[in-house]
């Protein structure tokens, strides 16, 4: 009878890729007097999905594509497909006063220049998260921002209305194609809120207060539990077969199996699997060890450097 499989993480259910959600978390007024209006001076909020529960994964691109890991790797969710969670991409949008969209309940007033801050940071001590910029994933190998983690942000904003700071813009706005990184596996707690920029409002200033902040809860580098048993000819593992299969096209990410009879230390590699767009991965080991034995996957971050 062998041992349970040994991993430092927790277990990941594994789904097949059938559609790409994409949610929005919008900008737009708290309506607090109940008049439908959006008037000066009130906060700014976020309606979209319920986030309270939600956590958002940050997966490992497979080796050779971009963006090139360095510092260990990179983890990272945009907006493309992907076997793994597949439901996880969103944007952060601003409601539409009618100009841009048709009229959107609880817009901001016209001539908010609506943004998002970063005020806090919250997660593995050493690790860095931050983000590529709309495009900016395609051709450059570092993040357009990285903040270490639990460190001040500075309050780094990002521009959310998709105008300028002028009395008639629409506070519209919804940009695709930012990609959220981190560079160490682990939770990540992020902590934004919006805020008016503008200075078309009442006595110069902006038409709205910051909203309250709101956390999103990003998990970087699922975890692998895989699940092992007696089959005919070996002993079977079986576990979610990539992190990060974009495309089916792409190469999945090299599984290297690893086995030993202690679990501090000895460990042997005794095969390789390369993951793919399937659900899952399996590696049969032909001759297990008559005791006990203990099993671990590894995974390059990177592709060989050039000679």
């Amino acid at each position: 009878m062998k041992s349970p499989l040994i991993s430092a993480a927790s277990v990941l259910a594994a789904v097949t890729l059938t559609a790409n959600a994409h949610d929005h978390f919008a900008a737009g007024v708290k309506n607090s007097d109940n008049n439908g209006l959006p008037d000066a001076g009130e906060a700014l909020a976020m309606y979209g999905p319920d986030i309270s529960s939600r956590i958002f994964h940050m997966l490992a691109r497979p080796a050779g594509f971009r963006p090139v890991q360095k510092c260990g790797g990179h983890y990272v969710l945009d907006e493309n497909a992907r076997t793994l969670f597949p439901n996880d991409a969103f944007s952060f949008t601003a409601l539409s006063d009618g100009q841009e969209e048709i009229e959107e309940e609880n817009h901001a007033h016209t001539g908010a220049w609506i943004w998002m801050e970063i005020i806090a940071v919250e997660g593995p001590p050493g690790a860095n998260f931050g983000f590529w910029e709309v495009g900016r994933a395609a051709a450059y190998d570092t993040a357009t921002v990285a903040f270490p983690t639990n460190q001040p942000t500075g309050d780094l904003a990002f521009v959310v209305s998709g105008g300028t700071d002028s009395v008639d813009q629409d506070p519209h706005g919804h940009y695709h194609g930012r990609s959220w990184t981190a560079d160490k596996p682990g939770d990540y707690f992020v902590s934004f809120r919006f805020v008016d920029r503008s200075t078309s409002g009442p006595d110069g200033g902006p038409w709205h207060v910051p909203s309250e902040p709101f956390v999103f809860h990003f998990r970087a580098g699922p975890s692998f539990q895989p699940a092992g048993a007696l089959a005919p000819g070996g002993y079977t593992l079986t576990w979610p077969s990539q992190m990060g299969v974009w495309e089916p096209y792409q190469t999945g990410i090299v599984f290297t199996v690893l086995r030993s009879t202690n679990p501090s230390g000895g460990w042997t590699p005794i095969g390789s699997v390369t993951g793919t767009t399937a659900a899952t991965a399996t590696f049969t080991d032909p001759s297990p060890p008559s005791g006990a034995a203990f099993y671990r996957l590894s995974y390059d971050w990177a592709a060989p450097p050039a000679p």
